[in-house]
């Protein structure tokens, strides 16, 4: 384990920052912000048009280290789950999916959670603490050096953690996959619970990505049960500031609502969700409950589920039904967490 500074994860900023107090021009930093990661070098050695005395104190102040992942997992889908060991001993999970339309890699924010969403299993992990950029971004970085995909791809901000609470290691984050690993912002996605003040700061911060709101509920009663983050803000007050977010043309927010089988997938609900989603230019993904037998709540028949669905149709409000990729091997929404004993038993025999 390394105690000094890791290169890989600071941002143009902290680069520009590096570079003045070592008496360097300010286009040094954008230099190795390219090396960094636009040709993802792991040695300051081969950043060859940077002055060698400069490279040689940077190697002793500092280090490239770039995560590793310690296993994965496959599923009968083609998804891959990664599991990566952090310097401190704790484990995060990212996920791999291959789409109709190109690849999806789904990341972690935080290990652990703090929001206790009683439908999902990272929370029974608690919060244990935010992940650096380098981090979040290593996750990228090991799932391309894993596997091959030419084609630009998507990332969604929707495994461990609550991104929002992450703020400052998440924009960095979302700088370096646009400037650096040349993303659109149009292909990321930030899911978040409900944290209405950062989301108001996250929608006008230098980096706009595309923004998915948790929402699993049409009524206050429910969602304080399923998300205690409801308690501080309202589904009122998150709609509100739904509306208001200054979202582009053309764009749409997402809301993410969770079917559970006799609790929020009757026409009553999907009748006050369409109320809700009234007026916000958006769309409904629909994600039927994956089971486990850590938490008693189950999935909705596929009749209820395709019900649902068709009363939104109906109501004009865009929808799709979206199934969970990488069901057989823990890596589907809400699954990701360091399983039991036992049902790790379950996923290695996969």
């Amino acid at each position: 384990m390394s105690y000094k500074p890791n290169l890989f994860g600071l941002g143009s900023g902290s680069l520009k920052t590096l570079a003045e107090a070592a008496g360097q021009p300010v286009f040094r930093a954008n230099q190795l912000f390219e090396w960094l990661y636009k040709k993802r070098v792991s040695s300051l050695d081969e950043m060859t048009n940077l002055p060698k005395a400069w490279r040689a104190a940077l190697a002793e102040s500092h280090v490239i280290q770039h995560l590793e992942y310690t296993r994965k997992l496959q599923s009968e889908d083609g998804s891959v789950k990664y599991i990566f060991q952090l310097d401190d001993g704790s484990e995060i999970e990212s996920v791999y999916m291959p789409m109709a339309k190109g690849v999806t890699l789904c990341l972690s924010s935080q290990v652990g959670c703090a929001q206790a969403c009683s439908f999902c299993l990272t929370a029974k992990m608690g919060f244990i603490r935010n992940l650096s950029a380098a981090e979040i971004m290593g996750q990228i970085t090991a799932i391309m050096k894993d596997q091959t995909f030419d084609a630009p791809f998507n990332v969604v901000m929707m495994g461990m953690g609550e991104p929002l609470l992450n703020l400052a290691q998440l924009q960095v984050s979302l700088e370096v996959m646009t400037a650096g690993l040349g993303l659109s912002p149009k292909r990321i996605t930030v899911s978040t619970s409900g944290h209405v003040r950062n989301l108001e700061k996250l929608a006008v911060g230098p980096v706009v990505p595309r923004i998915a709101i948790s929402l699993n509920a049409s009524t206050d009663e429910q969602r304080n049960e399923l998300m205690p983050v409801n308690l501080k803000w309202d589904i009122q007050t998150l709609m509100d500031t739904c509306r208001a977010l200054p979202i582009k043309a053309r764009e749409r927010i997402t809301f993410e609502y969770v079917l559970i089988d006799q609790f929020n997938d009757s026409d009553a609900d999907a009748k006050r969700l369409t109320k809700w989603v009234r007026g916000i230019r958006c769309k409904v993904n629909l994600i039927p409950f994956n089971e486990t037998e850590s938490l008693s709540y189950r999935q909705p028949p596929l009749a209820r589920i395709q019900r649902f669905h068709e009363l939104l149709n109906r109501a004009g409000v865009v929808n799709t039904i979206r199934w969970s990729k990488g069901r057989d091997i823990g890596a589907a929404c809400g699954q990701l967490a360091r399983p039991t004993a036992r049902e790790g038993a379950r996923l290695r025999a996969h």
